[in-house]
C-alpha cells in the first residue's frame, strides 16, 4: 500500500511542473502570454485562451492539493504501521509471560489433584519446572526454558529444556505417578548437547532416563 501511494505521488509531481511551465510564459502584469500574436486574436479567441489559462491554473491547484492529501495520508499510514509494530512486540512479551505462568500452573495443579487422587507422590509434587530447568541446565550458560524441537541430521528429535519437561509430564509412566522428575533431571543433565542455538536433549536419552528412573524406583521397593 505504501509503495503504491509513494509511486502515485511521484507520478503526479512531474505533471505539476509541466503545467507550471505552460504558465511561465505569461506576462506577470497582465496574466496573458507575452506574445505579439495576442494582438491579432479575435475577442472569441482571447476568451478561449483566458479560459484555457484559468482551467490550467485550476487543474494545477487540484493536483497540488491531491498530492498534499496523499502525502498526509502516507504519513498517517506510516505512523499507524509503527504503532502496530510496537503493539505486536508488547503482545509477544505478554504471550511469553502467560506461557511461563501456564507451565507453572500446569505443574502445580498436580499438587491439588493429589488430595483427590491417590497417585504416588514421586514426581511432579516434588519438582516444579523452575527446579527442573535449573538442574538440567546447571552446566550451561544458556538457561532459557525454550520449547524448541528440532531434528538432527540422522533424523533424531532433539528437545530443548521446556520441550523436555513437556515430554516427561505427558509420558504414560509419569501419568501413573511412577516417575521421579528429580531423578530424571539428574540423569539428563550430563546428556545435554548444543545444536547451535542452545542445549537440547535427544528423545532417546529422555525416554531412557524416564525408564531407568522408574526401574530404579521399582528396585528400591523390592
Amino acid at each position: 500500500v505504501f509503495a503504491a501511494q509513494v509511486q502515485q505521488v511521484h507520478q503526479q509531481q512531474p505533471q505539476q511542473h509541466n503545467v507550471t511551465k505552460n504558465e511561465a510564459a505569461e506576462d506577470p502584469n497582465t496574466g496573458r502570454p507575452g506574445s505579439e500574436d495576442d494582438d491579432n486574436l479575435t475577442p472569441a479567441q482571447s476568451r478561449r485562451k483566458a479560459q484555457n489559462r484559468a482551467a490550467q491554473r485550476a487543474f494545477r491547484e487540484r493536483k497540488e492539493k491531491h498530492v498534499k492529501d496523499l502525502e498526509a495520508k502516507l504519513a498517517g499510514l506510516e505512523a499507524a504501521q509503527q504503532q502496530a509494530s510496537l503493539e505486536n512486540e508488547r503482545l509477544k512479551r505478554d504471550l511469553q509471560k502467560m506461557s511461563t505462568e501456564n507451565e507453572i500452573l500446569r505443574a502445580t495443579s498436580h499438587v491439588g489433584q493429589g488430595s483427590i487422587s491417590p497417585e504416588p507422590a514421586t514426581g511432579p509434587m516434588r519438582f516444579n519446572p523452575t527446579d527442573f530447568y535449573s538442574n538440567v541446565l546447571q552446566n550451561h550458560s544458556n538457561k532459557s526454558p525454550s520449547h524448541r524441537i528440532v531434528t538432527s541430521d540422522d533424523g533424531e528429535r532433539l528437545l530443548a529444556a521446556g520441550a523436555t519437561w513437556d515430554f516427561i509430564i505427558s509420558h504414560e509412566l509419569f501419568k501413573k505417578g511412577l516417575v521421579d522428575i528429580g531423578d530424571v533431571s539428574e540423569r539428563l543433565k550430563n546428556c545435554a548437547r548444543c545444536d547451535g542455538q542452545g542445549p537440547v536433549f535427544s528423545e532417546r536419552a529422555i525416554t531412557s532416563a524416564i525408564e531407568q528412573s522408574v526401574a530404579s524406583g521399582t528396585d528400591d521397593l523390592l
